[in-house]
């Protein structure tokens, strides 16, 4: 999403990532990568369970989709983090919130790599916001 801050401001919107890790790992892995929006740790885990974000099952994280989408990131120059205490199994996910708090789109996704398209969630920021979307650049 790094790639796709710039048009997400420009549609009114931000990004906010929220890792389940106290706030110093969270803040040197944001920096470490460059992460050019806000970055907040959740250890308890509160902000997963309020979207219904739950765990995998050791099948996910040791599969052999997981370690395709691990080589695919990898490819595009993406690499997988430390879990530094946090839980491997804790599946992430994706949400673009409206301005009245609607979720105007969500993905849960199936393992840690399973991402969605940058296309899908800026459609549905320009969605969100009423804005039109640029040509693409």
């Amino acid at each position: 999403m790094s790639q796709a801050h710039a048009e997400v401001r420009e549609a009114g919107g931000d990004i906010v990532a929220v890792f389940q890790y106290r706030a110093a790992p969270t803040r040197n892995f944001c920096a470490k990568r460059d992460v050019p929006f806000d970055c907040l740790g959740d250890p308890e885990r509160e902000g997963y369970a309020a979207v219904d974000l739950d765990k995998g099952s050791l099948k996910e994280y040791l599969g052999p989709q997981l370690l395709k989408g691990i080589a695919s990131a990898a490819k595009r120059g993406h690499m997988l983090g430390s879990p530094d205490g946090g839980d491997v199994s804790q599946r992430p996910g994706t949400f673009v919130v409206d301005a009245g708090g609607k979720v105007a789109f969500a993905h849960y996704n199936g393992d840690s790599s399973d991402n969605p398209p940058n296309e899908d969630v800026l459609e549905a920021v320009h969605r969100a916001a009423g804005t039109e979307r640029p040509a693409p650049r």
